[in-house]
């Protein structure tokens, strides 16, 4: 095994007198006011176009096909239209959240 490491006595009166010989300045310099700045990151841009969206709900059956699309407040009828499809034995449909861009 290696010997083990300096005492901190030994380290700090190597540190001492590498200070009185003026190896290492005795005060850190301080600092500025820019020194605790960040520095500037840029931003990126967004896309060109709308960037409003709107929140519909959206009817799918079990591949997450779009079937049909209501308005969130219309959250009701796209469940009855759902659970219609799947009393007609038309396989599982479900209803999500989808984000649209608003139309201008």
């Amino acid at each position: 095994m290696g010997k083990p490491g300096r005492s901190l006595r030994e380290l700090r009166a190597e540190y001492e007198a590498a200070v009185a010989r003026g190896l290492i300045p005795e005060e850190p310099p301080k600092r500025t006011r820019d020194s605790y700045a960040r520095p500037a990151t840029r931003r990126s841009e967004a896309p060109a176009g709308n960037r409003r969206q709107k929140i519909v709900w959206v009817v799918c059956d079990v591949g997450g096909r779009p079937i049909a699309q209501f308005a969130y407040t219309e959250k009701p009828e796209a469940e009855a239209l759902a659970a219609g499809l799947k009393a007609q034995g038309r396989g599982t449909h479900f209803v999500r959240a989808e984000k649209v861009p608003f139309e201008a």
